[in-house]
């Protein structure tokens, strides 16, 4: 046991050397055709508000779309407990501002793997061929590379906030190391690819 923990940990460490919170934060953005918002699951609370680390990537999607780099929003998750998550962040991008028009919801994904293919479809169906992805940091490397298996679409990334609290950090790292690990020992990629 003693030996699992100081591997976990070690694992966390390097995972948090080659993905650091504010890697994605200062990367300079061009003008794309679209945002993509990753969901996250459960979409609401016991009290029915937003989770936050739903809400903070919807805030984040909405600073990238007010900023004029891409005039239109994917939002994309299915209902994984207390509602649709691309339901719940339309919702709250129309509340700080967004026109319901502009936003588009993706909402069969499961995981981030069918967030890539089915938004992928989605920016297929309208000639779409760039977009900012946005999620946490640790998480939106991890989308990234899903996405760009989909040839002929370029993705840049926008990370959201995050707390400031070590323990959110330490299981966010997590919880990437463990799926990490299952994405290479299955052909995630592969499943990523939309038709």
């Amino acid at each position: 046991m003693k030996r699992f923990c100081w591997s976990w940990l070690s694992a966390v460490v390097l995972l948090s050397l080659f993905f650091p919170a504010g890697s994605t934060a200062e990367q300079k953005l061009r003008d794309a055709d679209v945002i993509i918002g990753l969901g996250f699951g459960p979409a609401r609370d016991k009290n029915g508000r937003p989770n936050p680390e739903l809400l903070r990537r919807v805030e984040k999607a909405v600073e990238v779309y007010k900023q004029g780099f891409a005039p239109n929003i994917i939002f994309t998750g299915s209902d994984t407990g207390a509602g649709c998550e691309a339901e719940v962040m339309k919702e709250s991008a129309i509340a700080l501002g967004v026109p319901a028009e502009n936003i588009f919801t993706e909402t069969r994904a499961v995981d981030t793997i069918t967030n890539a293919k089915y938004s992928v479809e989605i920016m297929s169906r309208h000639g779409w061929k760039s977009a900012i992805l946005v999620s946490n940091p640790y998480h939106v490397h991890r989308g990234e590379w899903l996405f760009e298996v989909n040839p002929g679409i370029e993705i840049q990334t926008a990370a959201a906030k995050t707390p400031k609290n070590p323990f959110y950090h330490l299981a966010t790292l997590t919880h990437e190391y463990i799926a990490w690990t299952g994405y290479f020992l299955q052909n995630s990629r592969k499943k990523a690819k939309a038709p």
